[in-house]
């Protein structure tokens, strides 16, 4: 690939000399500019011309004729300019007074949709998608997403956890808003503390990210956007509350407020409980423990409406849970010592998190900005098992200056910049208290190359210096191919790097009575283990086309993961304990996805795919499947909508999402008694969810859905569950649901 690369990028630049690279934009009256999208561009008196991206961009072969450009857009004064000695301009259009008046066109777009112009691939997922499920927090979210896997991490906490390429969601950067935001103490429990109503879009990027945006990224990125105080079509107040048949019960609330013409913030609040006892399978187990939470955040955001632009935002989070047998779960240490036949869990969370941005635009350069994104987190655990007790606390911070220009014209678009993460963990598992402090300064460079509308290529690279582990190196390279308007090909390569906070990412395994054994390698570095290090290499193809006058896409994939090193979690060498040792050997993933989207009748969204995993890790001194990875899974989702003859219409809206997993291979329990052991492989199952919602005029929605459509769930997914204090006593070999069919119902309300 650089040998190529050489002799490419030469060639490119050469024809890049003879263009002509600009912006059309507009001025609206609040001050800023907006790009004019489909603009007519022009050399006067030729008929040699082109129209504007969606970014409002335009590239133009040089007329040696003409050094007079013309740009014209419908209901703007036409303009033209002189572009002696520039090979960029920007054009700046007024609105015609003597316009015709305004024509509305209305379309309709899917739910979730791919950036087509983007060098990496970008899955959106809008709104409309996460309101076709309950989407009480992030974790939910994924339900109707082919590429990520959402499953419980055991029979116990309720903890639901992501799987992105085959691999666990640690692999995966989740960022709020492009910071920093799941990671440290809250990658297990996390996803929950962001709620689906505070979500204004959701964007998935599978492999490697860009460097702007740390060393973490492995598998993939998912960056979460919030609701914004500035947008104009956000509603003032948005409430809504849900409730479903086991009594879990949850409120959100969104207030915004423009203060000012330059300030206006939002206020978003929620809090959610569960307290009924439910046990369905039978066990004396509770089925999902009882909790409730409290959720704030108040965010600000100011523009002077020319060059500079700002937020400011905080977040309070309070957790407690609650479970184990029907009468133990709220049962103390010495109370469970006089009752060895119950079992307890308890956690109490809690976070404070402040973050920022500032943003500067240069006058008269759009293309040129700089900016300063900043964080800080402290967060708060204390967990109590029967058999485990963890407890930890984290300060964390981040701090990124990025600097945005052009090289030449906008056809060669870099960003550069310097990091630094802080982290700073104190932790006590059982008996043993582990305290580190990670500092991690760093610096990045990123290019962009777009000659034209068929090629792009982002290539980045940032050295990072870890004070535990040393230098390292992480480049990483997006190229985009479009050789015909319906055909596009993509491909990604690069290095990850991440450390590994075994406790708190494998806290399911602590609602057992397995034995932790951690097996140092490197006494100098985290828990004796070194950092997880790992190379992901991905290629895409997606063809657009229509079918009976509807966009419909089909789209291939194929990511390998390849790990130079990597922290083992070995639950096959002993049924009774728990390994984490560094890789000694191979450890990879392969991923292939088959996915099409397409709109057979008109207003009936269907998506189909098909997805196949190959996922190895040497355990145990042998090279075997990954447990708990599915290497079959199909997907198909119909979401259906009524049309609205007039405007105060009510629409009904129908989703059905049906999922097969295949067989996934289980530990080996081998070694326990008959009767005490669990299979080797699950059998493969189907799960279907359901949902109806009636759209009203006034903003007002009702929702009324199914989860587990079929009822099915995993036969006893705890492991000798009547002897919670004996030596087999394992909740975690979870392969499938944990609880059975479930109705709930729902209002939403935009105001």
């Amino acid at each position: 690939m650089k040998f190529m690369l050489l002799f490419v990028l030469p060639f490119f630049s050469l024809l890049n000399a003879q263009q002509l690279t600009g912006v059309v934009q507009e001025k609206t009256d609040d001050g800023t500019f907006h790009p004019l999208v489909g603009a007519n561009v022009y050399w006067l008196g030729t008929a040699n011309g082109t129209i504007t991206d969606t970014a409002g961009v335009f590239r133009l072969p040089m007329n040696p004729s003409t050094a007079r450009l013309v740009a014209s857009y419908i209901g703007y004064v036409s303009d033209t300019v002189s572009i002696i000695g520039r090979s960029a301009v920007t054009i700046v259009l007024a609105p015609d007074a003597k316009a015709v008046a305004e024509v509305e066109i209305v379309g309709d777009r899917q739910s979730t949709f791919v950036d087509y112009v983007s060098p990496q691939k970008t899955l959106v997922m809008t709104e409309k998608e996460l309101f076709k499920a309950a989407c009480c927090n992030l974790s939910e979210s994924f339900e109707t997403n082919p590429s990520i896997d959402v499953s419980f991490t055991d029979a116990i906490t309720g903890t639901k956890q992501i799987e992105m390429l085959g691999l666990s969601g640690t692999y995966t950067q989740i960022t709020l808003e492009n910071l920093p935001a799941i990671r440290g103490l809250t990658s297990n429990v996390g996803l929950s503390y962001i709620p689906g109503t505070w979500i204004e879009s959701i964007q998935v990027s599978k492999g490697v990210g860009s460097v702007a945006n740390g060393y973490e990224s492995i598998t993939g990125q998912i960056n979460v956007e919030l609701r914004k105080p500035q947008a104009e079509d956000e509603k003032q107040i948005f409430f809504n509350v849900f409730g479903n048949q086991e009594q879990r019960m949850e409120a959100n609330l969104n207030l915004r407020t423009p203060l000012s013409d330059n300030l206006s913030s939002m206020t978003m609040l929620h809090a959610s409980t569960q307290r009924q006892v439910i046990d369905g399978n039978g066990d004396n187990f509770l089925d999902m423990p009882l909790y409730k939470t409290i959720n704030a955040i108040q965010r600000f955001h100011f523009s002077d409406h020319e060059a500079l632009e700002g937020q400011f935002g905080i977040q309070f989070v309070e957790d407690e849970k609650q479970g184990g047998t029907r009468n133990g779960y709220d049962l103390d240490r010495a109370s469970l010592g006089l009752r060895p036949s119950e079992y307890a869990f308890a956690m109490n969370g809690n976070q404070l998190r402040i973050w920022g941005k500032t943003g500067y635009v240069f006058p008269g350069k759009p293309y040129q900005s700089l900016g300063v994104q900043w964080s800080l987190t402290r967060n708060r655990q204390g967990s109590f098992f029967t058999s485990h007790d963890y407890s930890a606390n984290e300060r964390a911070g981040y701090l990124n200056l990025i600097y945005q220009s052009i090289i030449d014209n906008t056809a060669h678009k870099f960003r550069a910049g310097l990091s630094m993460l802080y982290d700073n963990y104190d932790e006590t598992f059982g008996h043993t208290r582990y305290q580190r402090i990670e500092r991690v300064p760093g610096a990045f460079f990123e290019y962009t190359y777009t000659p034209g509308d068929e090629f792009s290529m982002i290539a980045g690279f940032r050295a990072d210096d870890h004070n535990l582990f040393g230098a390292f190196f992480t480049p990483r390279l997006h190229l985009r191919y479009t050789p015909q308007e319906d055909w596009v090909f993509r491909a990604v390569a690069g290095r990850g790097q991440r450390t590994t906070n075994i406790f708190a990412e494998n806290m399911p395994y602590f609602a057992s009575s397995r034995h932790v054994a951690v097996i140092p390698s490197n006494t100098q570095a985290l828990y004796g283990l070194d950092p997880e290090v790992a190379s992901n290499f991905g290629v895409n193809v997606t063809h657009y086309f229509m079918w009976e006058y509807r966009e419909a896409t089909i789209a291939v994939d194929f990511y390998r993961t390849v790990f130079d090193k990597q922290v083992v979690v070995d639950l096959d060498a002993n049924a009774q304990q728990v390994h984490f040792y560094n890789l000694n050997g191979q450890s990879y993933s392969n991923s292939v996805q088959l996915e099409l989207n397409i709109q057979p009748v008109e207003r009936l969204e269907t998506r189909v795919a098909y997805r196949f995993y190959d996922v190895r890790q040497t355990i145990n001194g042998a090279l075997r499947e990954r447990p708990f990875v599915a290497q079959h899974r199909a997907f198909i989702n119909f979401g259906y909508s009524t049309e609205r003859e007039e405007e105060g219409d009510a629409q009904m809206l129908y989703d059905l999402t049906l999922q097969w997993f295949g067989r996934k291979r289980l530990p080996d329990t081998g070694m326990n008694p008959a009767g005490l052991q669990s299979s080797s492989v699950s059998p493969s199952f189907i799960l279907a969810n359901t949902q109806i919602t009636r759209s009203f005029f006034a903003g007002l929605d009702i929702y009324l859905g199914i989860e587990n459509l079929l009822n099915f769930r995993q036969a006893h997914p705890i492991l000798d569950a009547a002897n919670p204090n004996g030596r087999y006593f394992d909740s975690a070999l979870i392969w499938g649901p944990v609880y059975g069919r479930t109705a709930y119902i729902g209002l939403r309300w935009r105001m």
